[in-house]
């Protein structure tokens, strides 16, 4: 099990705080200190869910390269 400690605080997958006295929470904790210190942020990434080797940063963006065979040519 991975521990990781940030701002004198440990978190991990694990709740140990009835055996770490500065158990500061599970990875998600972690992940919120850190992006309210600005050191982490979040995205929404877009993907096909028959296929999740690829992602796509928009919607735009999926469409266009998972879904091009949807497209409407001029004369149709």
């Amino acid at each position: 099990m991975k521990k990781y400690k940030y701002k004198g605080k440990v978190y991990c997958e694990k709740d140990l705080s009835e055996t770490i006295e500065n158990y500061g929470g599970d990875l998600y904790d972690l992940y919120f200190e850190l992006n309210r210190d600005g050191k982490a942020a979040e995205q929404t990434l877009y993907f096909n869910p028959y296929d999740f080797e690829e992602y796509y940063e928009s919607h735009e963006e999926l469409i266009e390269k998972e879904f091009g065979s949807l497209e409407v040519k001029e004369n149709d």
